[in-house]
C-alpha cells in the first residue's frame, strides 16, 4: 500500500479516525494545555463556517458556564498578532457575555502545520458538527474546493460523508443570493431550497420563494408546484403552434408573477389558444380568485 502524507499533517490524522471529535482532543504531541489566555488576545478564525449564532442559546451556555465553569477549553494557535481560534467559538462568545478577562485554552502547536492548513483544519473540524445550517455547510464545502482545491471525494473522506451528500449541499450554491440568505436565516427549510432548484428560471425561483415566506407554503405543496419542472423532458419535440413566441412568453411571465403560480399560454391556431393557471390547494385557488376579482 502506498503511504501518502496527510494533507493536514501527521499531527492531525487522528482527528478523522472518528466522527465529530473535537480538535482539543487531537494528538497530544501537537497540543499543550495552558492555564489561561487573555480573551482579547484571541481572534476568531476567518474560515469559521458559522455566521449566525443563536443569542438565546449563547446566553444559556453562558449561564451554564457561570454555574459549572468552562469544562472544555477552547483551542487556539499562535498567530502574528495574538492567537487564532481553531475551535470553540460558542464558548468564547459565551465567556465574553460573562465579561471574563481570561479563558482556559489548549495551544495547538505543530511545526508541520502551515497557516493555510490550519484554516482548512478549522473548516473541516466545524463541518463534523451536526448543528450547522445547510447554507453554512454548502458555503464551507465550496470554500474547501475554491480555496484549498479539494475534490468532492476528498471532502467526503475528511468529513465522513458520502460524496453525493457533499454534492447535494454544493448544489445550493446555484440558488439566487436572496434565497441563500433566507435559508441561512432559517426562513425556509433545506427541503424548500432543494425543490426550488427544480425551477430553471431565476425569476420563477424568487417568485416561489416569496410565496413560501409570505404564505407559509408547505414542502408538500411546493413539491406539487414544481413537479412539472422536474418532469420536463430534456429535449421536447414541439408541436405546431408551440414554437417560442417572445410576445406570448412576455405575457406568460407577467401572468406568472401576478398570480404567483405556474401559468402557461398555448396556441391552438394563429389567432386562438388557451391560458392555463395552475393551483395546488383550495387556499391556492381562493387566492387566485381574489386576484381575478381585483
Amino acid at each position: 500500500m502506498e503511504n501518502k502524507p496527510s494533507a493536514l499533517g501527521k499531527g492531525l490524522s487522528a482527528i478523522f479516525d472518528e466522527k465529530k471529535i473535537d480538535i482539543s482532543f487531537a494528538d497530544d504531541n501537537a497540543r499543550k494545555i495552558s492555564a489561561e489566555l487573555i480573551v482579547s488576545q484571541i481572534f476568531v478564525n476567518p474560515s469559521q463556517p458559522r455566521e449566525d449564532f443563536d443569542e438565546e442559546k449563547l446566553r444559556e451556555l453562558a449561564e451554564s458556564i457561570k454555574l459549572n465553569g468552562l469544562i472544555q477549553p477552547v483551542t487556539v494557535r499562535k498567530s502574528a498578532n495574538g492567537y487564532t481560534l481553531v475551535s470553540g467559538e460558542r464558548r468564547l462568545r459565551a465567556v465574553k457575555l460573562l465579561n471574563w478577562e481570561k479563558i482556559p485554552v489548549y495551544f495547538y502547536e505543530n511545526a508541520e502545520e502551515t497557516d493555510e492548513n490550519m484554516l482548512e483544519l478549522a473548516l473541516i473540524e466545524n463541518l463534523q458538527r451536526e448543528d450547522l445550517n445547510p447554507m453554512e455547510l454548502s458555503d464551507s464545502y465550496n470554500k474547501l474546493i475554491e480555496q484549498f482545491s479539494l475534490t468532492q471525494e476528498k471532502i467526503a473522506e475528511k468529513v465522513s460523508k458520502n460524496r453525493s451528500t457533499v454534492a447535494n449541499y454544493l448544489r445550493l450554491q446555484r440558488l439566487p443570493p436572496e434565497i441563500k440568505f433566507s435559508l441561512r436565516k432559517n426562513e425556509i427549510t433545506e427541503a424548500h431550497a432543494r425543490l426550488l432548484l427544480r425551477v430553471d428560471n431565476e425569476e420563477d425561483q424568487i417568485t416561489l420563494w416569496k410565496r413560501i415566506v409570505n404564505e407559509n407554503i408547505t414542502v408538500k405543496n411546493l413539491q406539487e408546484i414544481t413537479k412539472g419542472d422536474v418532469k420536463k423532458p430534456k429535449t421536447k419535440k414541439l408541436k405546431l403552434g408551440e414554437i417560442y413566441d417572445p410576445y406570448l412568453q412576455n405575457i406568460e411571465d407577467k401572468l406568472r408573477k401576478y398570480f404567483g403560480t405556474k401559468v402557461s399560454i398555448r396556441r391552438k391556431s394563429k389567432y386562438s389558444g388557451e391560458i392555463i393557471i395552475e393551483y395546488f390547494s383550495n387556499e391556492d385557488l381562493e387566492r387566485i380568485i381574489e386576484k381575478c376579482d381585483k
